[in-house]
């Protein structure tokens, strides 16, 4: 997946990035790295809602003869164009993603690309309709370019209107072209903490609210329910989606994901990350842990900050995750002690190598110093086995330097970060180091003459 955006919040430049199965976005604060991420996050929830393959005339075909055959790969050469249609749609829609002013992104441009080398694969197969009644019915053999299209004549005269057979097409064309290519997203921002703690109390005053206007009459109850969205429309599309995965976990917590399905060890990686479980009791969330011999159970809001900065992730793992996803998390790092961010790059690589990407924006020169000895782990060096086996590490945990790609958020723009066998190089996290370290030996040497 590629993107090229400009005068996009403090991304001013001309920016295109890359993601790997592994992106990492690093910088200073203020720099743009919550806007790319929110931006990507955004375009990848909502490309397939506005696509347009431009088969006007096949569609007339279809209703005036009641079946279609189309070659799939015949409509291959027109992704680029497509792409661009859904980009400067999607750009005109930034003001509303991050529920600002439309003035603020009046110069914005938003570019998603299409790879040289992607190629539909056109693997599963489709057998879907339109419609409850099964207005138009839609196939596809696995592993076949061709996709069949029935129409009876009995059911043309359900069909509402042209407009609504084609974008039940469209967005039908695009999943199976793109999906493949743009993976499907889920985000965990860095108010993570504040809606896990704060989400019941927000659901029971709006709740509560609403029946006492009920009693006010029809009028009052439309103003203020107009005013309480409005409210609610200031959040930007990646908070407010995360404020209503968290108000529906209760339902979630009762799925088992596809992904832990398929890798159930998961499951105990992260819990040694988090040290305990979540567990839903009469719809309500609480965190257990070891308590001498004895599982200890806390309601969710006295558990800890980590343990509230983790809630999102361990649901999304255990309940909703799939093969092809591609988790986007602020700052991962936070309210983490070092050891738990060493905890979290080695579940990054997990999740990766069970098929889900991540794409991070982080702080945390100790989760960037983790991944590299992932990566060093990769090498052929004396003594390596030994290492493993002392640091408790396994195969398991190496991580391949081309499956990542690092981006520095620096002068306006994002700035590729060398990667080699020994790592990520990102010198501002090693300059503050170096300074730190410095100080603390001019510091020290000038103590020790001193007591001379």
């Amino acid at each position: 997946m590629k993107f090229q955006f400009e005068k996009l919040g403090a991304l001013d430049k001309k920016t295109e990035i890359e993601l790997g199965d592994l992106t990492i976005i690093c910088g200073k604060n203020n720099r743009g790295k919550t806007f790319a991420s929110y931006a990507i996050y955004a375009f990848l929830k909502t490309w397939n809602s506005n696509i347009d393959f431009k088969i006007g005339d096949e569609i007339h075909r279809l209703l005036e003869n009641g079946v279609l055959k189309l070659d799939l790969k015949s409509l291959e050469k027109n992704l680029p164009t497509v792409l661009d249609d859904i980009s400067k749609q999607y750009t005109e829609y930034l003001s509303r993603i991050f529920s600002t002013n439309e003035d603020y992104f009046s110069k914005a441009t938003f570019h998603a690309l299409i790879a040289a080398d992607y190629q539909p694969t056109y693997k599963v197969g489709v057998r879907t309709s339109m419609g409850i009644k099964e207005i138009l019915k839609v196939f596809k053999q696995t592993d076949s370019s061709i996709l069949e299209m029935l129409l009876s004549n009995e059911n043309r005269k359900l069909i509402p209107s042209i407009e609504f057979v084609n974008e039940f097409i469209n967005e039908l064309l695009g999943r199976i072209l793109l999906s493949d290519y743009f993976a499907n997203p889920f985000i965990i921002t860095s108010e993570r903490t504040g809606i896990s703690l704060f989400h019941r109390e927000l659901d029971i005053s709006k709740n509560r609210l609403i029946e006492r206007l009920q009693e006010g009459g029809t009028n009052k109850l439309e103003s203020t329910l107009k005013m309480i969205n409005g409210t609610v429309s200031r959040y930007s599309r990646p908070i407010k989606d995360g404020i209503d995965f968290v108000r529906d976990i209760v339902e979630y917590s009762k799925k088992k994901s596809p992904l832990i399905k398929e890798h159930p060890e998961l499951v105990k990686v992260f819990r040694n990350l988090v040290g305990g479980d979540y567990i839903v009791i009469e719809d309500k969330i609480y965190f257990s842990f070891k308590k001498g011999r004895k599982n200890h159970l806390i309601p969710i809001y006295l558990a800890s900050s980590s343990v509230k900065s983790l809630l999102d992730i361990n649901f999304y793992i255990k309940c909703l995750a799939q093969k092809g996803d591609i988790l986007l998390i602020d700052e991962p790092e936070q309210n983490l002690h070092p050891a738990n961010q060493r905890k979290m790059a080695r579940l990054f690589v997990r999740l990766i190598k069970a098929g889900v990407k991540v794409f991070v924006t982080t702080h945390s020169d100790y989760l960037i110093k983790e991944l590299n000895n992932l990566i060093i782990l990769g090498n052929e060096f004396e003594d390596r086995d030994e290492i493993l086996k002392k640091y408790k590490y396994t195969n398991t945990d190496v991580l391949e330097p081309s499956l990542v790609r690092v981006y520095i958020a620096e002068k306006q723009t994002l700035v590729p970060a060398p990667i080699n066998e020994l790592g990520i190089v990102i010198g501002s996290f090693d300059n503050e180091v170096r300074e730190m370290n410095d100080m603390f030996d001019d510091m020290t040497m000038t103590m020790e003459i001193a007591y001379e």
